[in-house]
């Protein structure tokens, strides 16, 4: 929980009372860690975070912030969904974000590349020859690993390497297009049980019941909860690379958007990672707000993250790890924030003159370097 002065508690109070909708504070104060945030300071760019939690999930963490944007909430909402990271690589730690298309194709994937001399992209390029059909440290079935051995082996060079890798993930793709996160295939080439990306990120919302019960209408729209998926309830569908700890790590994500009145409910989850973590997911709820005349919009974010390095910490070193993800997710938050401050207009002009990989060709400003941590250092969206 926030500490603050009387002082500060007292204008919290009174501007949450005198400015935010009853039902707004009411739904944040029932799922949320943040009854006395002052909308001023949030409105003027604040980020506030709290570390959640221990989860028993092994290796699974969780974090939560608050923050706001000048902008409508539908417009927010939208922006959250079909946000590329990459524009601020140096902060978000993202090399590439490209977007999925229904049904996808090995077209889709053609802007992959691993550059040898490039130590994080050494790394995947390494790991991926090592593998072998019983046996790798990326996350792959056993089936998977067997092609990607069987590539490595005929032809050990970064092309062939990068050949097999646009076929995974487009098989991949494919599956969660066809079967929702019941087409999520677990990670069995590790050695030791199989691991369940979807089973991972059901175990860890378990875990925060309250925050289930606010969102259950969208967790069970996507089939996340219940089991029986929307088929037309359709998400945006993307792929990426980022440098997590210095290893490049490939992703799938999906980003899924409810209505509900005036307010908007988005879950974000990389259903695949081809190593370092297994999983990370965040929900957002997005609602309009007012203070006198100035207008904008309240998002909570939850983040859920689960690694295998994780697992192994206990006490305050897990304590500690959960602090320090939510400060560097204030950062990425923060990059979202400053690409929000552009208008409407000049966000429309700068998706309409991206790449044909749908990487946006100007860069905005960089921030600071980004997930610094050895474990949680993966990309944020």
């Amino acid at each position: 929980m926030f500490k603050v002065f009387l002082s500060s508690l007292v204008c919290g109070l009174l501007s949450w009372a005198t400015y935010a909708a009853p039902a707004t504070l009411e739904t944040l104060r029932s799922f949320g860690d943040f009854p006395l945030a002052d909308l001023n300071r949030l409105l003027n760019g604040e980020v506030f975070s709290e570390r959640g939690s221990l989860m028993d999930l092994p290796g699974g963490i969780f974090a939560q912030s608050c923050f706001a944007v000048p902008i409508p909430a539908g417009e927010a909402a939208r922006r959250l969904q079909t946000w590329d990271p990459s524009a601020h690589e140096s902060s978000s730690k993202v090399l590439e974000f490209h977007t999925v298309h229904e049904p996808c194709y090995l077209v889709d994937f053609q802007d992959l590349s691993l550059k040898i001399g490039q130590s994080a992209q050494r790394w995947l390029l390494e790991k991926s020859l090592a593998t072998t059909p019983e046996k790798s440290e990326l996350n792959l079935t056993h089936a998977e690993a067997r092609e990607l051995a069987e590539y490595a082996k005929e032809n050990p060079n970064p092309e062939a390497t990068v050949a097999c890798w646009v076929k995974l993930l487009q098989e991949r793709a494919t599956a969660f297009q066809q079967q929702g996160f019941d087409g999520v295939l677990p990670y069995e080439s590790a050695g030791g049980e199989p691991v369940s990306p979807t089973a991972q990120i059901r175990a860890m919302l378990g875990e925060k019941t309250v925050v289930v019960r606010e969102f259950a209408p969208l967790l069970r729209q996507c089939g996340l909860l219940g089991g029986k998926r929307n088929p037309a309830f359709a998400p945006f569908l993307y792929w990426g690379l980022c440098d997590a700890n210095r290893h490049a790590t490939l992703n799938l994500g999906a980003v899924y958007l409810l209505q509900l009145g005036d307010r908007f409910q988005l879950l974000d989850v990389e259903y695949y990672v081809s190593g370092t973590y297994h999983v990370f997911a965040t929900l957002y709820e997005v609602w309009p707000i007012q203070i006198g005349d100035r207008s904008g919009t309240l998002i909570w974010r939850g983040d859920f993250f689960a690694s295998p390095a994780l697992a192994f910490t206990k006490g305050t070193e897990r304590l500690a790890y959960g602090m320090i993800m939510a400060q560097e997710l204030r950062k990425a938050i923060h990059c979202f924030q400053n690409d929000a401050n552009i208008s409407s207009k000049e966000w429309m002009m700068a998706r309409a003159t991206t790449s044909t990989s749908g990487k946006p060709r100007p860069n905005p400003q960089e921030l600071n370097t980004l997930l610094k941590d050895p474990i949680i250092a993966v990309h944020t969206r």
